[in-house]
């Protein structure tokens, strides 16, 4: 019996998760705007490999020891929002985009959104020495968007480092020009201004997108408006309007595509 091909073959077929269909807050931050319009539109996502599906869980898994340990040192943290007792989730232009924070954490300044994040030593080291803004960019524009869509002026980025059980945390205070940069790029991707970063899918910052499939070989998603290349999204309501003339169902349905690198 090979145990480990059968692990890995069970998480090569786990598909419990369905792709997005909105601009998230953990995303906002990358640097291809074709990326973020197929996530916008619920394009299917490249399948990660076993292996990268274990990390992801095991990502989550650390969450909560985090947070456990974070209540248990007296630190006041809410994880779930008591009006829906799930996680605090954000939205702005109607659902085209949001967000979600892993915590809110009450100190004597206020509250302030928490996230946090698993590192492998390398990763912790660099966060430790250069700060989030610089380590790791997309966290810090989506501690930024989540700030902004929550209205908080402060968040903190708890770290655990998976090698050695450290902990780092850093404060991050709201920067609102970082946050409406932001916001026009979420506006220009609604719009339907998304473009690739490359052209060529060998490119390194590519490979590992998990729009690869979606974007260079046409994989295809259900069949809708929100799908459909004639179809754009509004930023003032939750609507989608057809350039033919489609209102609740798509009936000349073509694949989007985002503009090429310029």
């Amino acid at each position: 019996m090979d145990i480990t091909k059968l692990i890995d073959e069970f998480f090569a077929k786990d598909k419990r998760e369905e792709p997005r269909a909105y601009i998230g807050a953990s995303s906002v931050g990358h640097d291809c705007t074709a990326m973020l319009s197929f996530s916008h539109r619920g394009y299917p996502d490249t399948p990660p490999d076993p292996k990268l599906k274990r990390i992801f869980r095991d990502g989550h898994r650390i969450e909560y020891v985090v947070i456990s340990d974070m209540a248990k040192a007296g630190v006041h943290i809410m994880d779930k929002d008591p009006m829906t007792g799930k996680q605090w989730r954000y939205t702005d232009y109607h659902g085209n985009s949001m967000g979600n924070a892993d915590g809110i954490v009450e100190t004597d300044d206020g509250m302030a959104i928490v996230e946090i994040k698993s590192m492998n030593d390398s990763k912790f080291k660099e966060f430790s020495k250069k700060g989030v803004k610089y380590s790791h960019p997309m966290y810090f524009a989506q501690m930024q968007y989540l700030m902004g869509l929550a209205s908080m002026d402060r968040a903190v980025l708890v770290s655990y480092n998976k090698n050695t059980s450290d902990y780092h945390h850093e404060w991050v205070d709201f920067d609102i020009f970082f946050y409406n940069a932001l916001k026009q790029k979420v506006e220009d991707i609604i719009n339907g201004l998304g473009q690739k970063i490359s052209t060529d899918e060998a490119d390194w910052r590519c490979r590992g997108c998990f729009k690869r499939d979606a974007c260079w070989h046409g994989a295809e998603p259900e069949r809708t408006m929100r799908t459909c290349g004639n179809c754009h999204a509004s930023t003032t309501s939750a609507e989608w309007t057809c350039g033919k003339g489609c209102t609740d169902n798509c009936l000349d349905w073509v694949r989007y595509e985002p503009h090429a690198k310029a």
